[in-house]
Parts: C-alpha cells; structure tokens; sequence
C-alpha cells in the first residue's frame, strides 16, 4: 500500500476512535436488535419465494431470523457512511494542504469505511448464529456483505449532500422501507415486485434470503446484480468525494 494512503487511513482511524458512542453502536445495537426481534416474533407458518422460483414453507420466527441482520446491517453501514465522510472534511482539507493527493485521501476514507462495515457484518452474523442457523452460511454472509457495502456507499453520498443530520435520517428510512418493507418477505409472497426490483440493495438481499433458506446456490444473477450496483455506486462515491476535495 501506498505509503501515504496507509498513514492517512491510520489518521482516520484514530478519529473515529475518539467517537466511542459510534463505536458501541456498530456493536451494541446488533445484538439487542437481532435478538429482541427474533425472540418476539412469532413462529407462524408462511410460504415464501426463493431466487430461482422455487417456495418453501416456513415460519414467521425463521424470517426474521435472515432478515433482521441485513436490516441492521444497512441502517448502521449507512450510517458510519455518513459520519465518516461528513465528519473528515477538515481533516482531508488538511491532508490536501500537506501534500497528499484527493485519490489517496478517498482511499483512506473508503477503507476506514470497509473496517466499519466489516466489523457490523461479523457482529450482526455472529448474533445471528446464536438464534438462527442459515442453509448456506457462504452465501448468507456474503450477501450481508454486499447489502453493507451498498448502504455505505449510499450513506457516504448522502452525507456528502446533505450533511450528518440529514443522511442519518435518510439512512434510516431508506434501510426500513427497503429492506425492512418492500423487500421483505414479511408481506406478501416473499417474492418482491415493482420498486422493489429497482433498488440498489435487491440483489445483495436476494442473495440473503437465498442463503438463509436454500442449501443449493441459485443467484447467481441477483449475484451479479449486487456486484452491479456496488460498483456503480463506489464509481459514484469516488467522483462526489474527488469534486468536494477538489472545491475545497
């Protein structure tokens, strides 16, 4: 790694370290959210629609079960995308005032938010564990990944736009009424139509629900959906992050 792009992702370290109520929140809220949920859910029966067309029976208690972790994973991921982003400007406009370059600088940004974004995978997965075991763990957490990847992304850009307040208010709407709503297999067959389809996160959640309910991997187009998107919006968050460098 770059010499430079590894002493500024050292630098943003230390800063989000001197944030411990951040800290607790991308590991606290896990493990109160998940498990408060699937305990309080009942276990009754519902048939629901799998990526490639097949439908299983199962209970109300097993899809919270997947689901819930891919809920909180976008709602925190997009919230830490948001922080981080808003609360670095000063320090990139330092970093940018001693030499450093805007690309070196967003790579530093990225990584401290890929960290963030690590860290709430493997707690909300973990905590999962304790109450829900996945058919496919692979494609499970791979597609808790990817929904986490997306969600920073979109909170990253939404801090950038609309500042700290703003973007955690949109993080939280978009995560409940995305995942927590339209894609949910809560309502409806399981299978999401309409909006839905269009959503930045579709295929990362599909690829959840697959893994959390198939021991046979179909998804491979929502797969590659998922990828789709992600690097979309990583092209997307690269260039507003370069132009706010550039204007400062």
């Amino acid at each position: 790694m770059n010499t430079r792009i590894a002493t500024a992702t050292r630098l943003g370290f230390r800063e989000q370290a001197r944030r411990p109520l951040l800290i607790a929140l991308l590991i606290v809220v896990p493990f109160f959210f998940i498990t408060r949920s699937i305990a309080k859910t009942s276990p009754l029966p519902r048939r629901i629609g799998l990526p490639g067309g097949d439908q299983i029976l199962t209970t109300m208690r097993d899809i919270h079960g997947v689901t819930m972790a891919a809920v909180t994973v976008a709602f925190l991921v997009g919230l830490s995308g948001a922080f981080i982003v808003s609360s670095a400007r000063q320090a990139d406009r330092r970093l940018i005032v001693a030499g450093f370059g805007p690309l070196e600088t967003i790579i530093a940004r990225l990584a401290v938010l890929g960290a963030a974004t690590l860290v709430v995978v493997g707690v909300s997965v973990a905590v999962t564990a304790l109450n829900f075991t996945p058919r496919s763990w692979a494609a499970f957490t791979v597609g808790t990944l990817l929904v986490g990847l997306t969600y920073g992304c979109i909170g990253a850009l939404a801090g950038a736009f609309v500042g700290q307040l703003g973007a955690t208010y949109l993080s939280l709407f978009t995560a409940m009424l995305g995942q927590g709503i339209l894609q949910s297999p809560m309502f409806g067959n399981g299978t999401p139509r309409g909006p839905a389809l269009f959503l930045p996160d579709y295929g990362a959640t599909r690829l959840v629900i697959a893994g959390g309910f198939s021991p046979k991997f179909h998804a491979w187009a929502e797969l590659g959906l998922a990828l789709g998107w992600l690097t979309l919006l990583l092209a997307a968050t690269t260039v507003v992050l370069r132009r706010l460098l550039r204007t400062t």
